[in-house]
């Protein structure tokens, strides 16, 4: 009867005297179960999930289980005393306290740990989600109100002092609510005369774009550098604002190409390495050649090359999935940019919902020390939804690399337009008829697609 108390509270009293009481307890827990099971699958794990995680959602489940686990117990060690025989023997009386403690640590440990995920999840969101009203869109909800939303993706390659660093990956993506089709933008990093708009303070410095001649080589006024202008070099013009080079770096990314940002979020992609390895790794199809871990150039050599990607399927690692997203020592920004794009897109299309609740905690503890959001918590269930239906959209990419675009002299009227080409909706066409081919040409391998063949618009799956 004890043991049937704690597979199911209050079920090990139904046979006893206390059959009422048995009766209401189980009824309970059902109940509960049936509730939760209705909240987490009603509208998708991933979305009951994300309810559960809001700030409310998770003082709602601290509560609870904390409660589940005192009328647990209580059932438990209620049965046992109702079923308790004063004739058995000391050995029986030992034996038999001993297999209630069992059952109590039993009901315990599993609970005690579910109130820690409970605990590292609102620790880790109190540090992940920022309110940053610059960098944040006056709407109320702007998931539901408008046909679009767009998320700045900013990869940091900050160290210990968080995000205080040039940006190494800027990223627009475009979400179609309805469709969950998205756009993907990336913007060069070694973009020139990049323009502040006029309510930035920066604007008043360079009215004709980023631009500064008089400085060294090393201190090139490019769009990785945008972040460090507002924090470094000018924070007299953001007093008060705690995210300037956020905010400077989502401004000037608006300017570019013409999208209100709703979103944004910073990933240090040193931590990056660590969330893939958490999330269990990646997988990807690697270019003939493979791809290089470490390297730079000095003076026109190749050097510190320290490995290579092997060409193929390939399941990433971590650290392979930073090189993925991070080597140019033999390709250039341009077809770095479209890994970072094949990155985005496997991630969003192969994240499983069980294995992430299995890896929870590591990677909240991750995410704690490397991602910042300026989406609020309580709308977490809405991102949700619409993570949901992007994995049943298209993906589609904006190629803005040279020579496509200057990286000296942006034409920014044909980066619009190429934005708002990339943003149109496919129209239904017919099928063409199959055209026969030959046989030599049907064997013919396809070519692997770079940053200077890539069309300016292009699916981003063909392109990986």
């Amino acid at each position: 009867m004890t043991f049937l108390s704690t597979l199911l509270p209050g079920l090990g009293l139904v046979w006893t005297r206390r059959r009422r009481l048995g009766i209401l307890l189980a009824a309970f827990t059902l109940l509960a179960l049936l509730t939760l099971a209705v909240v987490l699958v009603g509208g998708g794990l991933i979305t009951g999930a994300a309810n559960v995680l809001t700030a409310k959602g998770l003082k709602i489940a601290l509560a609870v289980t904390i409660g589940a686990i005192l009328l647990w117990l209580f059932s438990i060690v209620l049965t046992a005393r109702t079923t308790h025989m004063t004739a058995w023997s000391r050995r029986g009386e030992t034996v038999f306290k001993g297999f209630t403690a069992l059952m109590c640590l039993a009901v315990t440990l599993p609970a005690a740990e579910a109130v820690r995920y409970v605990t590292v999840t609102q620790d880790a969101f109190g540090s992940i989600f920022i309110k940053n009203g610059g960098g944040q869109s006056a709407k109320e909800n702007a998931f539901k109100r408008h046909e679009r939303v767009n998320f700045l993706l900013v990869g940091s390659d900050a160290g210990k002092d968080r995000f205080e660093v040039r940006t190494d990956s800027v990223m627009v993506a475009s979400v179609d609510t309805k469709t969950g089709d998205t756009t993907l933008i990336s913007i060069p990093r070694n973009w020139q005369k990049v323009p502040f708009p006029t309510s930035n303070p920066l604007h008043d410095l360079y009215p004709d774009g980023f631009t500064c001649p008089d400085r060294g080589a090393s201190e090139q006024c490019i769009m990785d550098a945008v972040w460090t202008e507002a924090t470094v070099q000018h924070p007299e013009l953001f007093k008060g604002q705690r995210y300037a080079g956020l905010n400077s770096t989502r401004d000037v990314v608006t300017e570019i190409t013409g999208l209100e940002i709703d979103y944004s979020t910073v990933i240090n992609l040193e931590g990056f390495q660590d969330l893939v390895d958490a999330m269990g790794g990646v997988d990807m199809t690697i270019p003939p050649g493979g791809i290089a871990i470490g390297g730079k150039i000095v003076n026109g050599v190749k050097t510190g090359i320290t490995g290579r990607i092997p060409e193929g399927e390939q399941h990433l690692d971590g650290q392979q999935a930073l090189w993925y997203a991070r080597s140019r020592v033999e390709t250039g920004d341009g077809d770095r940019m479209r890994r970072q794009r094949c990155m985005v897109n496997a991630l969003v299309s192969q994240t499983n919902p069980f294995q992430m609740v299995q890896r929870f905690p590591d990677i909240m503890k991750v995410a704690k020390e490397n991602i910042l959001l300026d989406l609020p918590q309580d709308q977490l269930p809405d991102l949700a939804d619409l993570a949901n239906t992007m994995k049943k959209g298209q993906m589609k990419s904006v190629n803005l690399a040279y020579p496509i675009i200057s990286d000296s002299n942006p034409d920014y009227d044909k980066v619009r337009l190429l934005v708002k080409k990339g943003l149109e909706r496919p129209k239904a066409t017919k099928k063409p008829a199959p055209k026969k081919t030959s046989t030599s040409s049907s064997t013919t391998t396809p070519s692997t697609s770079t940053s200077t063949t890539e069309e300016p618009v292009s699916d981003t799956t063909s392109t990986c």
